[in-house]
């Protein structure tokens, strides 16, 4: 009986271990995914489609340089940089774009890289006005990034998570502009 007692606390007690890792893991996965959409969308947000699939892998690859930049990590943004020059060849019709990714792939200085950000940044935006399917792209702008300049930003979200300024001033900038579908 005691024996039985012990087996019945121990399965008890792994089904709560294992509900719990489970829970964990559900939890966790839901993150893993919003991270994983990071880079192809932003943060809480909804997915943008655009009339042309390989333009949309380019917007995607647009935001996971993003993001690493958000992150200061410019190895990430270097490779993601790498990946978009490959889509913007498949899609064939973006020259200039194609030609600011490769200057922004051979940068791995973070500033360098910011600042080139921003000419990708121009050099994208006439790839997405007027060619959104579905979702909302913002044109976001911030009056301090690159040295005072200010540099502009797109994002599938309203919310300020500034690529040019450090974690200190990362809600600096506005929404500028809204692009949708058509």
């Amino acid at each position: 009986m005691k024996n039985l007692k012990l087996k019945s606390v121990a399965m008890i007690v792994f089904m709560v271990s294992v509900s719990n890792v489970t829970y964990a893991q559900h939890d966790h996965s839901k993150m893993n995914m919003k991270k994983d959409n990071h880079g192809m969308m932003d943060h809480n947000d909804i997915m943008v489609k655009l009339n042309d699939k390989n333009l949309t892998k380019a917007y995607m690859h647009y935001t996971m340089i993003k993001e690493a930049l958000v992150e200061a990590n410019s190895e990430k943004a270097q490779k993601a940089s790498k990946m978009l020059v490959g889509i913007l060849k498949k899609y064939g019709k973006a020259p200039k774009a194609e030609k600011t990714a490769s200057k922004m792939a051979s940068k791995s200085n973070i500033m360098d890289q910011r600042i080139v950000f921003a000419e990708l940044t121009t050099a994208f935006e006439p790839l997405l006005k007027g060619n959104i399917v579905e979702g909302e792209i913002y044109k976001t702008f911030c009056p301090m990034a690159n040295s005072g300049e200010g540099s502009y930003w797109f994002s599938n979200s309203s919310n300020i998570v500034n690529p040019y300024m450090d974690k200190a001033m990362a809600s600096c900038g506005s929404v500028k502009e809204t692009f949708k579908s058509m």
